[in-house]
C-alpha cells in the first residue's frame, strides 16, 4: 500500500508500489490537478487513475467512479479534504495519515516531525511502505473546524 501524510502545512507520500505484500514498483502518489490542488493516494493504483480523471473533469456528482480502495487527502486553495471509497470530500482539521504506515506516521507527527520525517519513520516500518519521498507544501486555506460546520447546520434547522 504506501504512507501519505498531512502535517497541516505539507502533504507527503512514499513511492512504493506493493503488491500481496511485495514490492512491485516505484510511481508517482502525488498528483496536481489542473484547478490548483494536490492529492496523495493509498490504495489500489488501478483506481487511483480512476479517481485521477474523475477529479480533473471537475468531479461531477453524476459520474462517480466505482471504487473500493482508495484513500486521498487532497489539499489546495479550497482547503485540505480526505476522501475514501464513496469519493465525499470530508474536511481535514490538524493532521492525518492514510496507508498502511499511518500509524507509525501520525506517531512521528506526535513527538514534532514533520509530514517528510513522518513519511520517512514510516517507510523504516512498514514493508509496504519504501522508496523516495514525495512531498509537497501547497497554498491552502484553513479548513473549518467540524464544530463550527455544525453549528450552521443546527441554526439552518432551527429556521426551518
Amino acid at each position: 500500500m504506501t504512507t501519505i501524510v498531512w502535517d497541516g502545512t505539507t502533504l507527503a507520500t512514499d513511492s512504493l508500489i506493493s503488491v500481496n505484500g511485495s514490492t512491485y514498483n516505484h510511481a508517482q502518489k502525488l498528483f496536481q490537478l489542473d484547478n490548483g490542488e494536490w492529492v496523495a493516494f493509498a490504495g489500489e493504483q488501478q483506481e487511483w487513475w480512476e479517481v485521477l480523471e474523475w477529479l480533473q473533469a471537475g468531479a461531477p456528482r453524476d459520474d462517480k467512479p466505482n471504487v473500493s480502495r482508495v484513500e486521498m487527502i487532497i489539499a489546495g486553495p479550497d482547503g485540505v479534504f480526505e476522501m475514501f471509497n464513496k469519493l465525499v470530500r470530508i474536511p481535514v482539521n490538524g493532521p492525518v495519515a492514510y496507508g498502511t504506515g499511518w500509524k507509525w506516521a501520525l506517531a512521528a507527527i506526535d513527538h514534532g516531525k514533520s509530514a517528510v520525517e513522518a513519511v520517512e519513520y514510516a517507510i523504516g516500518r512498514d514493508h509496504d511502505s519504501g522508496g523516495e519521498v514525495q512531498s509537497v507544501t501547497p497554498r491552502v486555506k484553513a479548513s473549518v473546524p467540524f464544530d463550527t460546520l455544525m453549528r450552521g447546520v443546527e441554526a439552518a434547522s432551527a429556521t426551518t
